[in-house]
């Protein structure tokens, strides 16, 4: 496997696009970069302190972000909004991470990064927005263009898209630890987890995660991570196609007790796995 000069795993593929013109609105709002990524499995880089905000929109595969003494998660259908400083992102997943990325920098964002609340990492789970990706696109291509004409427009997309990123960092105001017990178990309840296990991946006590539950979500971290399960294996029984059995159901939704799936089921969706099932063929 080829490896770069610091010693990472070498990167598939990556399109970065930049444009600095000399004009005064630069120094206002600017992308210093805008890029899309194939990132090997275990591919990393380290910024040691930068100046603009990093977005970081993972399309496959899963990426990892330690900033601030905290690791963070973020798998497919996730991004990351990255303020300011010290970073290392690293693809972690069995097939390497595929991404999107952009920094956005200025005065604009300097002086109101807390006031649109952007100074701390925030990540933005089912990340599936159109009008990002319109602007995007549209950046991407005025990018490629550098027409000085048209840099008052390059710098109206820009702030739009920064209010777009603000508006989607307040809907997600949990707090870092919720944010990483909900990613925890997002992607692994198909394993026996207990909630000593979920409170070391958040990086906190019991009493703390269990508030932060029932505070921000009306739930708990074990009721949360029953849910999650069950809305799974609904999912796997509305697959008329190739039915599983429905042990194998339970097996991948994370319980090894079949009895106890369907009692589990039941009380969450009002029928058994397979009257579940059955209500579906009927319809």
């Amino acid at each position: 496997m080829e490896k770069d000069r610091y010693g990472r795993v070498s990167l598939q593929k990556e399109a970065i696009r930049q444009w600095f013109p000399p004009i005064a609105e630069t120094s206002f709002i600017w992308l210093n970069f805008m890029g899309r990524s194939l990132w090997s499995k275990g591919y990393w880089v380290h910024h040691l302190q930068t100046q603009y905000l990093n977005f970081e929109a993972v399309e496959e595969g899963e990426m990892t972000l330690h900033q601030g003494g905290q690791r963070y998660l973020i798998p497919a259908g996730s991004a990351v909004l990255i303020p300011p400083g010290e970073s290392k992102l690293s693809s972690d997943g069995a097939g390497g991470c595929r991404k999107h990325a952009l920094g956005i920098s200025g005065l604009i964002l300097d002086n109101n990064l807390a006031a649109m609340n952007l100074d701390k990492v925030c990540i933005l789970r089912d990340f599936h927005n159109s009008e990002f990706e319109q602007l995007f696109d549209s950046l991407w291509q005025m990018t490629a263009e550098k027409q000085l004409e048209s840099v008052r427009e390059y710098c109206a997309k820009i702030y739009q898209l920064l209010l777009l990123l603000s508006h989607c960092a307040v809907q997600h105001p949990y707090p870092e630890e919720l944010q990483r017990a909900i990613s925890f178990i997002s992607r692994n309840f198909s394993r026996q987890l207990s909630l000593s296990d979920i409170c070391v991946r958040a990086g906190c006590g019991r009493s703390t995660l269990q508030w932060q539950f029932k505070h921000h979500l009306r739930s708990s971290p074990i009721r949360f991570l029953t849910e999650t399960r069950m809305k799974y294996a609904a999912k796997l029984l509305e697959n008329t196609l190739l039915p599983l059995p429905i042990k194998e159901i339970a097996q991948r939704s994370g319980c090894s007790d079949q009895l106890y799936f369907s009692n589990m089921f039941r009380k969450y969706h009002g029928l058994s796995p397979r009257e579940y099932r059955k209500s579906l063929s009927s319809s």
